[in-house]
């Protein structure tokens, strides 16, 4: 009799785990392979971009030859079309590397573009700011102030690594157009704020002296006293390795 009832419970048993396959079963092999299908796709995607980082940096290799064997121009065609199927990093830095040729082939508006490129393709906020920072030099180089000083609004601005150098370039720009008074008072603040990157400070604090001595105020802001050597531009911090983005 116990056997029987054993024997009765596990076909009930059984049946109700027929009827719970049969209700749930194609939902559970659905998740499985969806799980599997997941896994084998991102398997996929870090084989593709390992691939495609290693020809990307083949190619910067074959462009940088061009680029020191003389033939600026070729180098600089490479660069730009490696921009187009390299990862971001090595895009914006293929970019970066392009603009820079375009400087030497003095072709400075083709460069500032590059730089626009460069900061589109780029992820990293920094990196973005690194290469706007550089298309805002060559305009400040030109003598283009006033799209100089439009463009310095957001590294200005904004809180990222080169903000007191954009503050320094905006100092600059202003002078360059005649505004002495919002030129001192961006000198001023670049003297005496804390935190202020110390070259920034330095280079600050000369100019305002050389500013103070060509138009002296009445109660000139304190500053060293000037000297023959006039402020040198900042100089523009190291590109960015694609290993970074």
């Amino acid at each position: 009799m116990v056997d029987f009832i054993n024997e009765v419970e596990e076909e009930l048993r059984k049946d109700k785990y027929n009827l719970l396959l049969r209700k749930y079963g194609p939902y559970i092999v659905a998740i499985i392979f969806a799980i599997i299908g997941f896994a084998a796709y991102i398997e996929y995607k870090k084989n593709a971009t390992s691939v495609m980082a290693r020809r990307a940096s083949a190619s910067f290799v074959s462009a940088g030859k061009h680029e020191a064997s003389g033939d600026l121009q070729a180098a600089g065609d490479k660069f730009v079309a490696l921009s187009d199927v390299a990862p971001s990093g090595y895009a914006g830095l293929s970019l970066v590397k392009a603009a820079g040729l375009k400087v030497q082939l003095g072709d400075m508006d083709g460069a500032i573009a590059l730089f626009d490129q460069a900061a589109s393709a780029f992820e990293l906020p920094r990196h973005k700011d690194l290469a706007a920072y550089r298309a805002i030099m060559i305009l400040m180089d030109l003598g283009r102030y006033d799209d100089a000083q439009a463009r310095l609004i957001p590294l200005v601005n904004g809180d990222g690594p080169y903000q007191d150098l954009a503050k320094e370039l905006e100092a600059q720009a202003l002078y360059k157009k005649g505004d002495i008074k919002a030129a001192r008072a961006k000198l001023s603040y670049l003297v005496t704020a804390p935190g202020v990157l110390q070259g920034v400070k330095t280079r600050s604090s000369q100019m305002l002296s050389l500013l103070n001595a060509e138009y002296p105020v009445a109660d000139p802001v304190e500053a060293p006293k000037p000297d023959d050597i006039p402020a040198p531009m900042p100089q523009a911090p190291e590109q960015p390795s694609p290993e970074e983005e």
